[in-house]
């Protein structure tokens, strides 16, 4: 029996692995619609560490992460992308499906990472430093110990006057002045 040519094709894709795991929404806590850029000035990726023990564990944490990250601290900020990473491997797909399919060139984006997770955020942002400013990435914040009100009213606060910032220097071709930025 002849296998016909679109199979052939579509199982030589499926073999090659076409796919990223991060293409599906159940890898994600929270990821953002992609029509909501033009309502928000920028990005926030947010990566925690998962406990992977069971399925109540992430939805607390996709609760957690969607009423104190985005809609709450970041509402009209950011739109938030929380992906569940457990390891580099994960954080780099996780990372390189943002870059390729929902971020615009030069759109601000700023990293917040917690705990394990948070480490490997740093550890690839140290890696890809240059690349990552080139892209839009304006800051960051890291803890290694997860704790709840870690995203603080002043972590939201650095956020905004860096986003401030950027926008003022693409505007002006200079550095805002200090005494512009919101203590």
């Amino acid at each position: 029996m002849k296998i016909k040519p679109i199979f052939a094709a579509l199982s030589v894709v499926l073999v090659a692995g076409c796919c990223s795991p991060y293409d599906y929404s159940e890898n994600w806590l929270v990821r953002e619609d992609a029509t909501r850029p033009f309502a928000v000035p920028s990005d926030l990726i947010y990566v925690q560490s998962i406990p992977y023990t069971n399925v109540s564990d992430i939805a607390r944490m996709s609760t957690y992460t969607r009423s104190e990250v985005g809609n709450g601290r970041f509402g009209g900020l950011a739109r938030v992308f929380s992906p569940l990473v457990s390891n580099s491997e994960d954080l780099e797909k996780a990372l390189k499906w943002y870059l390729s399919h929902q971020h615009d060139s030069g759109r601000p984006f700023v990293f917040i990472g917690e705990g394990e997770c948070g480490a490997l955020l740093e550890q690839y942002e140290a890696k890809n430093a240059e690349e990552l400013r080139e892209q839009g990435l304006v800051a960051s914040f890291y803890t290694k110990i997860p704790r709840a009100g870690f995203v603080t009213k002043k972590t939201v606060q650095e956020i905004r006057n860096a986003l401030a910032r950027r926008r003022y220097r693409e505007q002006w071709d200079r550095d805002m002045p200090s005494d512009m930025l919101v203590k």
